[in-house]
């Protein structure tokens, strides 16, 4: 029996079935919970399915992961891209609903981003994946703070960056309710104000 062509393999819905399901289970268990059997039961396949499209853990691994990196690099393209000129109270709206989509879409796998970011620590063969994924974020945010005329934009651009982040992974935690409201935008906003201010005195 002749194998699938690569590309149709590639493109198969069962196999994109079996990366969500190994995202899904990065996210709840961490990297070391995905095996092939466990993939194949979240995914609700063969087990012969997983082995067929994907020959080892780390494959599976790393394509979830590439899948997941360019499903919230396209979220994070999409927030931030606006006119050459914004106000700093619509830079903060802008990332503010960045965050908010993060948390309310169960796609985006905000569990799952920093397993990834954990993983690359320890992990070779992800770490290209990681950095081209730090790198399309810093773009973008640098892009917007640009926009919003801050002073040192890619300074800037990387404070606000780690800010998002920390705070991201501080909601993956212990979410709660007026998490946005009551701690991201204010503290966001006093972040941006407060670096205008101190980059304005240099």
């Amino acid at each position: 029996m002749r194998k699938a062509p690569v590309n149709s393999k590639r493109q198969n819905p069962r196999r994109q079935d079996i990366l969500e399901a190994t995202l899904r289970l990065i996210g709840s268990g961490g990297v070391n919970t995905v095996t092939h059997r466990a993939v194949a039961e979240e995914a609700g396949v063969s087990l012969a399915s997983t082995t067929y499209y994907f020959d080892s853990k780390s494959v599976l691994i790393e394509e979830a992961l590439e899948r997941m990196v360019a499903r919230s690099t396209e979220d994070v393209r999409r927030h931030t891209e606006s006119p050459p000129k914004i106000s700093r109270a619509e830079l903060v709206d802008r990332i503010v609903a960045f965050a908010q989509a993060q948390i309310d879409d169960p796609n985006a796998f905000l569990t799952a981003q920093y397993e990834l970011m954990l993983e690359a620590g320890r992990a070779d063969y992800l770490r290209p994946l990681a950095h081209r994924w730090s790198v399309a974020y810093a773009d973008c945010f640098t892009q917007i703070v640009k926009a919003a005329r801050l002073p040192r934009p890619k300074v800037a651009a990387e404070l606000i960056m780690k800010f998002v982040e920390g705070a991201l992974l501080d909601y993956a935690m212990t979410p709660t309710d007026d998490f946005i409201e009551a701690y991201f935008r204010p503290h966001l906003t006093d972040l941006v104000k407060a670096w205008a201010k101190s980059a304005a005195r240099r």
